[in-house]
């Protein structure tokens, strides 16, 4: 299992670095001189020339991509053009939020996602399974800043069940912090819970017409055994897979739900940088959006262990 996890970290690093490459260039690609937009525009001609000298601006852009990519090795992230302070820094302040987001995302599409699509397989071609059928189209259908708008007008602003704003605060207000995630995280799942139902339900329809599946219905094992244990146990794999896979891309769409929501959160930091041509933050946020995968990825690797020791010797 270790030298599993070991070569896909290793066969990671080709893809960290090409992100690392394709996202200097994009931001240098983006109209706008990062001096003027920073300083202004009735900034003098010295001090836009200082700003750049300070922040390595003024130096051709291969020096500049190769001293990005040296730093970047190291571990060394710079400073915030803007603020000045650590990039490090910044990234970790608001990587809890996002981290806490996407897991609690994550846990609404499992949660609603698995017996939903077990229910739906063990009487294919019914009411039930069409009626989750249609609910896992609509869920994929809506965008998720629609969903998340609507959310905010009708539990929010007209039952009031949720703040409209992220307050509560994580061991001085335990409850009303829940409160106030609870609502994003739902909106956030609710594309995942129609993905996850749906691939349940094919992989539940494979695994329950296999031999071994009439085998032990024949030997008078309890249906709900034989769905819950089995057949459910060779689906996990794919259920897996899926969820190591969409974990990235729920990070990823976390942005538009941090902004709807207004919670704090690497999304929020993104748009900044982008707004403010923040370069060095921006790189920074590319390199921790990059390792997140990475180990997402990882960890993905060593659920399939856990689930199937045959995976071990892979």
């Amino acid at each position: 299992m270790t030298r599993l996890i070991v070569s896909r970290l290793l066969t990671a690093l080709p893809t960290i670095l090409a992100a690392l490459a394709l996202v200097f260039v994009l931001v240098r690609i983006v109209p706008g001189d990062p001096a003027i937009v920073i300083l202004g525009d009735q900034a003098t001609a010295e001090a836009l020339a200082k700003f750049r000298a300070d922040n390595g601006l003024d130096q051709p852009v291969l020096v500049q991509f190769v001293q990005f990519m040296t730093d970047a090795v190291r571990g060394r992230l710079g400073v915030s053009m803007i603020t000045g302070q650590p990039v490090l820094t910044s990234i970790l302040q608001v990587l809890p939020y996002t981290l806490e987001l996407t897991i609690c995302g994550v846990a609404v599409g499992l949660v609603l996602g698995v017996p939903l699509g077990v229910v739906a397989a063990r009487r294919p071609g019914g009411w039930v399974d069409w009626a989750i059928r249609t609910l896992t189209l609509v869920g994929l259908s809506i965008p998720a800043f629609v969903s998340a708008v609507l959310m905010l007008l009708v539990f929010a602003l007209h039952l009031k069940w949720f703040p409209v704003i992220s307050a509560g605060k994580p061991w001085t207000d335990v409850p009303g912090h829940f409160q106030s995630v609870a609502l994003p995280a739902i909106n956030l799942g609710l594309v995942m819970m129609a993905y996850v139902a749906r691939v349940t339900r094919n992989g539940m329809l494979r695994a329950l017409g296999e031999d071994y599946i009439r085998t032990a219905r024949a030997k008078g094992v309890p249906a709900r055994r034989v769905v819950w244990k089995h057949a459910l146990r060779n689906v996990l794999l794919g259920i897996v897979t899926f969820t190591g896979l969409y974990f990235s891309v729920l990070i990823g769409n976390s942005v538009l739900t941090e902004i709807v929501f207004n919670r704090p959160g690497l999304g929020k930091l993104v748009v900044s940088a982008i707004e403010r041509r923040d370069y060095t933050l921006l790189q920074g946020l590319t390199i921790a959006y990059a390792v997140l995968v990475v180990v997402i990825n990882a960890a993905t690797d060593l659920t399939y262990g856990l689930i199937d020791p045959r995976v071990k010797t892979a």
